[in-house]
């Protein structure tokens, strides 16, 4: 049996223990695991290399793509090639976001169903329909909660230097990893006051009463605003190109247009900072949780192609009320394709309002975090 792999799309701290999980369910006799190199472009153009033997431990910890990434711009011959591929293989893994999910259920279709073409969830943004939370975000998730801990901890130091601090977060239009800087709070008041998610229209009168008041009230302000932050008429804020494969490329900006405006109406001194890639390719802040559910989201999707299943994405079950108590479920959830491809998942109204729900719901996701410690003598 021949059964193709790929990983698509940006990388995580964690992409490659998924890639593992695949590997190591596929490592049987009788079974060919072919890897594709160069995620969307590579699938295309048929790139495929054989991955014998039991897979290499640095998989399961080391960040980025083995296999490479990338994506290509869908076009007229896309039918005709993922057939000839498809004609090549027995089943297929897809390790990626939703944009991958679209491709994993064309290739499925390119075979007549004759393909089964599993998918693996990969996003550090967790957009995605069909899983809880995806391989990525809670290692991402947690350096964005402890790093703006510490940037907190330094803005109150800059007492009398600096007033505004701006953090900008990626996520594209989905505000998951930019509202884990809720964590960053000891009490209701402390830094970040302000926490701007692309999901909730941006009004500049309102924020700048509120960073005025709160500078007034605790002399600093630390804002963490959302890559795909957008205002009342949905413009966004910050650099929003297409990259090859036409999908939007939030490329920063957001926090440096929102300082400039700050600066330019209260005179405060704004200083504006971007956590860039960081988030998702840290391997220092990966979890071990993180990584072992990648890994058995990976081997998970191997045992159901291995057994003539496909069609679905492989996920974990909802938590979005707040249970708790389903966080390291063993059996995965399968959500068919169809119902993935191309959507994007923002929070949920019920997380929306970022308190005891949504910090019950991530708390277990990220933990351990660092004790606190004190900062003032």
């Amino acid at each position: 049996m021949r059964v193709l792999v790929g990983q698509f799309g940006g990388p995580t701290a964690v992409l490659n223990a998924s890639l593992y999980g695949v590997l190591s369910g596929l490592a049987r006799p009788g079974v060919v695991a072919l890897g594709v190199r160069g995620g969307g472009q590579g699938l295309m153009a048929g790139d495929l290399t054989p991955l014998s033997g039991e897979p290499p431990v640095w998989l399961r910890t080391t960040p980025g793509a083995a296999l490479g990434s990338g994506r290509h711009r869908p076009d007229a011959g896309d039918d005709e090639r993922l057939a000839r591929v498809a004609a090549r293989v027995d089943g297929a893994v897809l390790i990626g976001g939703n944009g991958t999910m679209a491709l994993a259920r064309r290739l499925a279709e390119s075979a007549n169903g004759r393909l089964p073409v599993v998918g693996v969830p990969k996003t550090i943004d967790n957009d995605l329909f069909g899983t809880d939370h995806a391989p990525g975000y809670p290692s991402a998730a947690r350096f964005v909660t402890t790093t703006v801990r510490d940037l907190a901890t330094d803005l109150r130091a800059m007492a009398g230097f600096e007033d505004v601090r701006l953090i900008e977060v990626m996520g594209r239009n989905a505000g998951w990893l930019t509202a884990a800087a809720v964590l960053a709070r000891r009490h209701a008041h402390d830094l970040p006051q302000i926490v701007l998610l692309p999901e909730l229209p941006l009004d500049p009168d309102a924020l700048c009463e509120a960073v005025a008041e709160h500078h007034r009230r605790d002399g600093s302000v630390l804002v963490v605003v959302g890559e795909g932050v957008r205002d009342a008429a949905g413009t966004p804020l910050g650099l929003q190109p297409t990259d090859a494969a036409g999908q939007t490329q939030v490329l920063g900006g957001a926090a440096a247009a929102l300082a400039h405006s700050l600066r330019t109406r209260l005179g405060l001194r704004v200083r504006a900072e971007s956590l860039g890639f960081l988030p998702r390719c840290l391997s220092a802040a990966a979890t071990a949780a993180d990584r072992a559910e990648a890994e058995a989201l990976g081997r998970a999707a191997a045992e159901a192609v291995l057994a003539g299943r496909g069609g679905f994405m492989v996920g974990w079950p909802d938590r979005s009320a707040g249970d708790a108590a389903t966080v390291g479920a063993t059996v995965p959830s399968e959500t068919p394709l169809a119902d993935i491809a191309g959507r994007d998942r923002p929070i949920p109204p019920e997380l929306m309002d970022l308190g005891g729900t949504f910090r019950a719901w991530l708390l277990p996701l990220v933990s351990p975090l660092p004790a606190w410690s004190p900062d003032r003598l």
